[in-house]
């Protein structure tokens, strides 16, 4: 399982765009809003399965050595696994089936509900369990996930129109070399 040159750079780059982008964020709760969902879907629509899994796996390194173990139990740790989780679906789709705007929309759809089947049960075991915090389900599903829904929809028109006009930029430069 050897990785090129390109792909290590392509990893690191987006591993590193997805760490940076955790910084800019604007608090709603136990959960921010940042624009590494962006990071991540861009990441499935660029990479392969393997690399988009590579990049966020780094990110999660990055987190874990800059803010220590202690991270794991952040409420919204879960969705930094549901990103390496939803680029990896986004990218498996994409090479399944012809890239059009079509299949694009709904690889970004079906990995944005990946990051949050992951990071929801995730964010409610870290605050019902390990906190204590007394939360309905729909407590957890309005801390979670319906305030981020309108950021989420502009993220993923911006990744979904970033995505078709860089990958046949990148998938150029790949054979050009």
């Amino acid at each position: 399982m050897k990785m090129s040159t390109r792909d290590l750079t392509y990893c690191s780059i987006m591993a590193a765009l997805t760490f940076i982008s955790g910084f800019i964020s604007i608090p709603l709760g136990p959960i921010p809003l940042t624009l590494q969902t962006l990071v991540a879907l861009l990441t499935g629509l660029l990479l392969s399965k393997r690399n988009a899994v590579v990049a966020q796996g780094l990110h999660i390194i990055l987190i874990l050595i800059t803010s220590g173990f202690q991270s794991f139990l952040s409420p919204s740790f879960g969705f930094v696994f549901g990103f390496a989780a939803g680029a990896y679906v986004i990218a498996f789709i994409l090479e399944q089936y012809r890239f059009t705007i079509k299949t694009v929309s709904l690889a970004v759809l079906a990995g944005s509900l990946i990051f949050y089947l992951i990071g929801l049960p995730y964010m409610a075991l870290i605050l019902t369990g390990y906190l204590g915090v007394n939360l309905s389900v729909f407590q957890i599903f309005q801390m979670g996930m319906f305030v981020f829904i309108p950021g989420d929809i502009i993220k993923a028109i911006i990744a979904v129109t970033l995505g078709l006009r860089l990958r046949g930029k990148i998938a150029r430069s790949q054979t050009s070399v």
